[in-house]
């Protein structure tokens, strides 16, 4: 038998990653998408944060995405982008707050937090945001890589918490130490990170669900439609109508 060369590695630790996922996070994902359900049922917005370089994929993901839930209100803030210095901004305390004003955060919203590391500034600053302001949280990361990033560390926030310790609701997204999934031979360094696959495939598991609940109680999902078929843009019109002035990027 040939060996198996990296196209097969990195497919064998993707699907290894989401079959753990499902067996081991089930009742986590499960609780989201119930409290996902009720917050579109009861007309509130949710809210979703990635909140470092790479994480804020997530919300790029959830935000006026075909087949996504509408009243999602996606954090987005150019400065925590990877392209344009996120890295370091990251890792100032003090932004989530600032942000959480931006988007009008209140009491007894529901937010979704989304770091692998889960250790730096604006991932717990965010997630002591939601408790100062009765917010639910949850989040998708990694406890056992929050906990083998040592105390003092410079990507930590001052404090050395861990999003896994401050959130309502964790959900692990098995991420491994470093990030990197797949050893080459002559090179010490593993590449090809998981989180951004681990973590679109768990937001868009908990989005189905909560559709699933939805009509289960015999409410219809307010769904975005593609705007790349005929008449997705008509049936959009709806929703931008009746969010104009409630999400941030309408």
């Amino acid at each position: 038998m040939c060996p198996m060369n990296a196209f097969l590695k990195y497919q064998q630790v993707c699907i290894e990653k989401i079959n753990q996922i499902i067996a081991e996070q089930e009742a986590p994902m499960e609780k989201a998408a119930r409290l996902l359900a009720d917050s579109v049922m009861t007309g509130r917005l949710h809210h979703i944060f990635g909140s470092g370089g790479h994480s804020n994929m997530a919300t790029e993901e959830m935000c006026y995405r075909a087949g996504n839930l509408v009243p999602t209100n996606a954090i987005f803030d150019p400065a925590i982008s990877a392209g344009v210095g996120g890295l370091c901004i990251e890792r100032i305390p003090g932004a989530a707050a600032r942000l959480f004003d931006f988007y009008h955060i209140s009491q007894g919203d529901l937010m979704f937090i989304v770091n692998a590391n889960g250790v730096n500034a604006m991932t717990i600053d965010a997630a002591l945001e939601c408790r100062k302001r009765g917010v639910t949280s949850v989040a998708l990361t990694t406890p056992a890589l929050s906990r083998a990033i040592p105390a003092g560390t410079s990507a930590r926030h001052p404090s050395s918490q861990n999003l896994c310790d401050l959130a309502d609701v964790v959900i692990d997204s098995y991420t491994p130490y470093g990030e990197g999934s797949v050893e080459l031979e002559g090179m010490s360094t593993k590449v090809s990170p998981t989180s951004t696959i681990t973590n679109l495939f768990i937001i868009n598991a908990i989005n189905a669900r909560a559709c699933e609940l939805m009509l289960e109680s015999g409410f219809q999902p307010p769904v975005w439609i593609s705007i790349n078929i005929p008449g997705g843009d008509e049936s959009n019109r709806k929703f931008v109508e009746q969010y104009t002035g409630r999400l941030r990027y309408l």
